[in-house]
């Protein structure tokens, strides 16, 4: 929203004994993408299904969400035994790369919650639905996913293409938004490779550019036992 407070630009937070990089929300202290140096990666997007009316006060902001399952041993287990009762509708995309990558998506209704293992060798695209009609999100994910097959894309494009704002007011189909009541106020891009993420964090409205890096493990699977 354009009345937001900027963020602190992404640094390595330690807590627990586990070190992660993100950037912190100035105003409710959490964050909306984070990876840990256990090779994990949260991202959270507002809403669920469709959008909702916002009745607070909440127990807590949906950034402590994305913290909580950062630092969490197992994050399955924190999803399925947390009494999200009273949090705002969120959906949590989370990246664990063990001995092999997997990716989940889990979606907080405000009544209950349910994981998805999504295919990790597929490209994938959120839209928030705070912000998107169901059409307008398939015509962007058609869009992004068509841009990507022209040729493999370098990391400064997929920014780029990400910068593009959505100048069409009947589709919306640019991924920064500028409208009256809202605007892209930040872009945060990560990239994993080689046991090491790089994040860039642009602030739109300082329109000051930072960057940080955090080493990686790779992970065993947790025992079945």
């Amino acid at each position: 929203m354009k009345s937001r407070s900027t963020a602190f630009a992404p640094s390595i937070h330690s807590k627990e004994g586990i070190s992660f990089l993100a950037p912190i929300d100035a105003q409710a202290l959490g964050t909306w993408l984070g990876a840990t140096d256990q090779s994990r990666v949260v991202c959270l997007l507002n809403g669920a299904y469709k959008a909702h009316i916002p009745t607070p006060p909440y127990k807590h902001s949906r950034g402590k969400v994305v913290i909580d399952a950062l630092l969490c041993s197992n994050v399955e287990n924190y999803l399925s035994s947390y009494d999200f009762t009273n949090v705002e509708p969120f959906t949590l995309i989370i990246i664990e790369n063990k001995s092999e990558r997997t990716i989940s998506q889990f979606i907080w209704d405000g009544k209950e919650g349910k994981s998805t293992s999504l295919n990790p060798n597929e490209t994938h695209i959120w839209s928030s639905v705070t912000l998107y009609s169901s059409s307008q999100r398939e015509r962007r994910s058609k869009l992004f996913v068509d841009w990507l097959k022209v040729k493999e894309r370098s990391n400064a494009e997929i920014l780029d293409y990400h910068e593009n704002l959505d100048h069409d007011k009947d589709e919306y189909t640019g991924l920064s938004m500028q409208r009256p009541q809202y605007c892209t106020v930040s872009t945060t891009q990560l990239f994993v490779e080689n046991q090491k993420v790089d994040m860039l964090y642009y602030d739109r409205i300082s329109t000051k550019k930072s960057f940080a890096s955090l080493s990686q493990k790779v992970m065993k699977h947790e025992s079945e036992a």
